[in-house]
């Protein structure tokens, strides 16, 4: 292989490689992106489902207590 065969192929084959490489790059990147973005959704759900729980557990208590005075005034 002499030397204008090999810079034939490096300008032939480089630009393709090297688009290729970015476009790795830029996918890899908005997968990094995605990924935050997707963990403080994540984030905020579990704190809205504890907050449910809570005010699910409250209404319970509620409930209980309610129903607890109204068996005792029988």
């Amino acid at each position: 292989m002499d030397l204008s065969s090999l810079g034939s192929l490096i300008s032939t084959v480089g630009f393709p490689i090297v688009c290729f490489l970015l476009c790795c790059y830029y996918m890899k990147y908005r997968e990094d992106v995605n990924d935050q973005k997707f963990e403080a959704l994540n984030q905020q759900r579990a704190e809205e489902v504890q907050k449910m729980v809570d005010a699910v557990n409250n209404n319970t208590l509620v409930i209980q207590k309610l129903l607890d005075r109204m068996e005792s005034n029988k």
